[in-house]
């Protein structure tokens, strides 16, 4: 038998279990449709609106950028062009449904549904052109868990500015920063943090003039003041570029080598064969000119002076130095031996004895000595000939020890490690 207490509150049990069955029913009725259709109702969500926008703290974004493919790398522009996908966590307590249901873990939503949900106004900093892929429909990807997290991705072609330290071209290394800021919230509305684990993250990128070294890639976060709008939340990472230079010997130092070795063959040409060590030595000196001309037009007008440039400076130098010896060397050969100067007999024969004045013995005198020039300048001849002759016997030898020593000293500097610029501040 009840008692009369447990009869009171008999109704009371009945009334609490109809209403948990009744809600218990209710929520397992409802649908990943109704859901999205309760929380994205504008009645009482408002996709305007900073998610803690009446709270003392800011929004926490956290971003992670994936690197799909990398190229266009432009040192004339000093610009590069990547394809990224975008990723961005962030948490809006309106989006909270774990009390709604216990059978649906995530919501995913369409990109037309996504654009109904509040999302962070980012922007990149040192971007030139940009667009979003749309082919087939808009890449983008959103999933609300149940803790009303959101998750957002979106697939972008990025061309950004690099300003590029060209000292140790084609033997440098660069480093190119990718900028994100929040364009209208400052720190205290919204505040970006770099992914803890992978904030970087490249897809085994393959380019032709460039390596990604993925292990020095620098991540750092910082507040950027402007004295109009306030202080902004700011994101920067930096992609080591160091660059291949296997192009650059087979199309640059392997032909210059071999141009400059071509104008020592002049050193072995007889040098009485003018038009052949004339021809070779203008070839060798055009060429060289032509090659400069075209390694210039893909670089910028800067105003330092670069490692490509002292090298086709010096193989310049040395090609025309060759010239130059064979014009030193020609003048030598065509010397002609003056004529000797016969004096005037002025008494007409042969005239001894003790009738000669002085003026005869100072006539006498200078003929002597003319005699002797002569025999100088009969000489002098034969003895250019020998100092041409040795001239090119030590071009043969000079011109090749310099140039190895030049090579050996460049390459050191330049080639044996890479140099990487220093970061931006």
């Amino acid at each position: 038998m009840l008692t009369n207490m447990e009869i009171s509150t008999l109704p009371v049990y009945l009334v609490l279990s109809v209403v948990t069955l009744s809600s218990r029913i209710r929520c397992e009725e409802l649908t990943r449709r109704q859901i999205t259709s309760y929380l994205l109702n504008t009645s009482r969500y408002d996709s305007n609106i900073v998610p803690d926008f009446d709270e003392e703290y800011p929004t926490n974004v956290t971003i992670q950028v994936t690197i799909h493919d990398m190229h266009s790398i432009s040192e004339a522009k000093m610009e590069y062009s990547i394809d990224v996908f975008l990723r961005l966590w962030w948490r809006d307590p309106r989006l909270d449904f774990h009390g709604n249901t216990t059978s649906v873990t995530k919501l995913e939503l369409d990109s037309k549904n996504a654009d109904n949900v509040w999302q962070p106004d980012i922007f990149f900093e040192n971007e030139k052109r940009a667009y979003v892929h749309n082919v087939m429909a808009t890449n983008k990807l959103m999933h609300i868990l149940k803790n009303g997290t959101v998750i957002y991705s979106i697939r972008l072609s990025l061309s950004l500015t690099c300003t590029m330290l060209l000292q140790y071209y084609p033997f440098d290394s660069q480093r190119c920063p990718i900028t994100i800021q929040s364009f209208g919230y400052t720190k205290d509305n919204i505040d970006l943090h770099w992914h803890d684990t992978n904030p970087i993250l490249a897809e085994h990128l393959e380019m032709p003039q460039f390596m990604l070294q993925e292990d020095e890639i620098v991540t750092s976060d910082y507040e950027s003041p402007y004295s109009e709008t306030g202080t902004f939340s700011t994101l920067k990472a930096e992609l080591v570029l160091t660059r291949k230079v296997g192009f650059y010997f087979l199309q640059v130092f392997v032909p210059s080598i071999l141009l400059v070795v071509l104008s020592w063959v002049s050193f072995w040409v007889d040098p009485n064969a003018v038009p052949a060590r004339v021809s070779l030595g203008v070839t060798c000196v055009l060429t060289m000119t032509t090659q400069s001309s075209g390694i210039r037009q893909s670089l910028p007008p800067v105003s330092y002076v670069k490692a490509i440039d002292v090298w086709m400076f010096v193989c310049l130098l040395f090609v025309f130095a060759a010239l130059l010896e064979f014009a030193y060397v020609n003048v030598l050969q065509r010397k002609k031996s003056k004529m000797a100067i016969k004096p005037d007999d002025k008494n007409g024969g042969n005239d001894t004895g003790s009738g000669q004045t002085k003026e005869d013995d100072a006539t006498v005198k200078q003929s002597t000595l003319i005699e002797c020039l002569t025999k100088a300048f009969s000489r002098t001849k034969a003895d250019e000939q020998m100092v041409a002759k040795r001239t090119d016997i030590i071009s043969r030898v000079l011109f090749p020890l310099s140039f190895l020593l030049f090579l050996i000293i460049f390459f050191s500097v330049c080639g044996l490690a890479p140099h990487q610029e220093p970061r931006d501040n």
